[in-house]
C-alpha cells in the first residue's frame, strides 16, 4: 500500500482509523493493522547503543520497535513514529548480526545511525525520507491533540 503513496496519504489513511484524540500507543497498534502483525515498542536498558537511535525488528508473528530505555520522551517519540513509518513504508530490513540488534535475533532489521557506522542495514534516501516525513506529520497530529484538529475544522 504504502509503496504507492506518498506519507502525507499513509499518514492521512492511518489517523483515519484513530481515535478522536490519539496517542502513540494509538499509533502503534494502527500501524499494526496496516501491516497485518501485532506491533509493539520495547524500552532497552543493555549493551551500548552507540551511533544507533532506534531500530524495528520484524518477526514472523511481530514487530518490534526498540528504543534506548533512558531517551528523553519526545525524542522516543520521534524515534519511535520514524520506525513505525518503515513499517508503513514497507521496509523489509535486513537479517543483523550486531549486538545491540542481539535483542532482535532471527529477524530482519531496519535501523539507522548518526554516524555511518559500517555494517549497518543500508536504507536508501527515499525510504529514510519517508520514515521522517511520517514521523512529522504524526507527531503533529498527536502533539496537535484534540484541541488542534477542533481548531484546524472550525476556525
Amino acid at each position: 500500500m504504502a509503496e504507492q503513496l506518498g506519507a502525507g496519504d499513509v499518514v492521512a489513511t492511518l489517523v483515519d482509523s484513530l481515535p478522536r484524540a490519539p496517542r502513540l500507543t494509538d499509533v502503534v497498534d494502527g500501524v499494526g493493522r496496516m501491516v497485518g502483525k501485532p506491533t509493539r515498542v520495547v524500552d532497552v536498558d543493555g549493551p551500548s547503543w552507540g551511533p544507533l537511535t532506534a531500530l524495528v525488528s520484524q518477526f514472523e508473528h511481530e514487530n518490534l520497535v526498540l528504543v534506548p530505555a533512558g531517551a528523553p520522551a519526545l525524542y522516543r517519540m520521534h524515534c519511535v513514529l520514524h520506525e513505525l513509518g518503515h513499517l508503513a513504508n514497507g521496509d523489509t530490513g535486513a537479517p543483523t548480526t550486531s549486538s545491540i540488534a542481539a535483542f532482535a535475533s532471527g529477524g530482519h532489521v531496519c535501523r539507522r545511525a548518526l554516524d555511518g557506522e559500517t555494517g549497518l542495514v543500508s536504507i536508501s534516501d527515499d525510504d529514510e525520507h519517508f520514515a521522517e516525513r511520517f514521523a512529522y506529520e504524526l507527531a503533529t497530529v498527536l502533539l496537535g491533540g484534540a484541541s488542534g484538529a477542533d481548531e484546524r475544522a472550525y476556525g
